[in-house]
Order: structure tokens, then C-alpha cells, then sequence
């Protein structure tokens, strides 16, 4: 079993890895070897986060509470393009989001309405869509200029913490630590 590992959150992870890499001077290509694996435990919380969120839908669908459904789908959507990395450049992150996340959101709304039920989310799934929600309203900070999605995703935190009746961190988070994986 992998060990679990710890990288800096994205509110400060360039600072701590450039002084972890020992140089004041990168060039992009250097700057790009030294993040490449930290937005890897990212892109895997952000999909954690994602799931998590997909299957909290199909429990308020399966319990008839569908009046957070269509923010829900959006938030995913939007997440799936803001962290899609794709290879293809002409290629719209928003359709190739809303043809995964969205084709899957929407089968797994509908199999909770036709069967009334809908998977369970452990502490552990809940945690990680907690988290995944904070790395991303981290990263949309750094990204500048979007404060009113920051302030949504912040929002929709707060709503599933006291929903879950779990704490929010005592102190902003710095660090995200992930079991079953490695860098």
C-alpha cells in the first residue's frame, strides 16, 4: 500500500516548491517538472471531489430533493472544465466536461429518480468532496477574477459541512494529504 502523501495546497504550493527545488530562477520547463506532480494529486482530489458530488446528487434526487440538482450539475460541469487538461487546444474544456461529467451526472440522476435510491458516501468520499471543493476555490483564487464562483463553491461547502455536521479546518488548510497514491 502507498504511503499517503502530502502536498502543499494551491493557495501556497509555488512559493513552498520553488524553495523546496533550491533555486530563486526557473525556466518553464523546470517550473513545469516541479508542478507536474502536485497538480496530479490535484487533478485526482478534484476528481474524488467530483464523484463525491455526482453521487450527493443521486441522494437528493433519490430522496425527491431536487431543488439542488441543477446548481449541483452546473458546479460540476464547471469544475470538470476548469481542472479537464486536454491535449487538443481547439478543443472546448466546457462540451468535453459537459459530455463526461454531464452524461454521468444526468445517468446517475436518473437511475436514483427510477429506483429511488442512490450509492452511499462515506466519511472518507465526503472529506474528499469537502477537500476537492477547497483545492478548487484555491486554485480559481490564483487564477484571478473569480471571486463570485469562489464565493459559490465556498457557499456550497458550507452548506454540505453543516448538512454532513462535519467541522470546517481550524486554520486554512496548507497542506492536502491523499491516501493510495504517490507522487
Amino acid at each position: 500500500m502507498n504511503e499517503p502523501i502530502r502536498v502543499p495546497m494551491p493557495g501556497v504550493a509555488l512559493p513552498i516548491l520553488m524553495k523546496q527545488g533550491g533555486k530563486k530562477e526557473y525556466g518553464l520547463s523546470e517550473l513545469g517538472e516541479l508542478i507536474d506532480p502536485v497538480y496530479r494529486v490535484y487533478d485526482e482530489q478534484i476528481r474524488r471531489c467530483i464523484s463525491g458530488l455526482t453521487t450527493y446528487a443521486a441522494q437528493c434526487a433519490a430522496a425527491g430533493h431536487e431543488e439542488q440538482l441543477p446548481q449541483l450539475r452546473r458546479h460540476i460541469v464547471m469544475m470538470g472544465s476548469f481542472w479537464g487538461v486536454e491535449k487538443d487546444t481547439s478543443a472546448d474544456p466546457y462540451e468535453i466536461s459537459e459530455r463526461n461529467h454531464g452524461r454521468q451526472f444526468d445517468a446517475a440522476i436518473a437511475e436514483a429518480r427510477q429506483t429511488g435510491a442512490a450509492p452511499t458516501l462515506t466519511e472518507q468520499d465526503k472529506r474528499d468532496v469537502l477537500t476537492g471543493l477547497e483545492v478548487h476555490m484555491q486554485e480559481m483564487d490564483n487564477s484571478g477574477d473569480l471571486d463570485d464562483l469562489i464565493a459559490e463553491c465556498g457557499l456550497m461547502a458550507q452548506q454540505l459541512r453543516a448538512e454532513w455536521h462535519m467541522e470546517p479546518p481550524v486554520s486554512q488548510q496548507t497542506v492536502l494529504t491523499m491516501e493510495g497514491m504517490s507522487l
